[in-house]
């Protein structure tokens, strides 16, 4: 991340109705620009390879191929970006598999645009990418 821009941020959410919502929130916070939304994964993909941006915060609820491999696909995709996964839980072992498919943490929603901008800062600011300040629920409990 240069010192001096906005952090751009692409939402990739399968769920309709929370990308525009999220997109809209996001975009009043000062530092972040939020360069595009969408519900769409294909159109998601295209766009994070054009617009190669600071972070993709995404969720995918895949009835398809499993979750993780979405992720690594979106991660090849767009290599340069920080790639979030902003989902309302995990099962057992889901975090460690999404890791593993190049997601740099997995945020669990629910805790606000203040607090969910507070965390991707950390996360991009870190040296290794992570947040040990972020939270990683398995299972889905808080």
């Amino acid at each position: 991340m240069k010192s001096n821009h906005a952090l751009t941020v692409l939402i990739i959410d399968e769920h309709s109705d929370i990308s525009p919502l999220l997109a809209e929130r996001l975009s009043l916070v000062t530092g972040f620009r939020v360069v595009g939304e969408t519900a769409n994964v294909m159109l998601g993909a295209e766009l994070a390879h054009h617009l190669e941006p600071d972070v993709i915060l995404a969720d995918f609820r895949r009835a398809g191929p499993p979750r993780a491999e979405t992720y690594r696909w979106l991660a090849r995709v767009s290599p340069t970006s920080t790639l979030i996964a902003h989902t309302s839980c995990l099962s057992n072992g889901e975090g460690r598999a999404l890791r593993e498919a190049g997601v740099a943490c997995c945020l669990l929603k629910g805790d606000g645009v203040k607090r969910l901008a507070e965390q991707i800062c950390n996360i991009v600011r870190s040296p290794n990418g992570h947040s040990a300040e972020t939270v990683e629920q398995e299972g889905g409990t808080r």
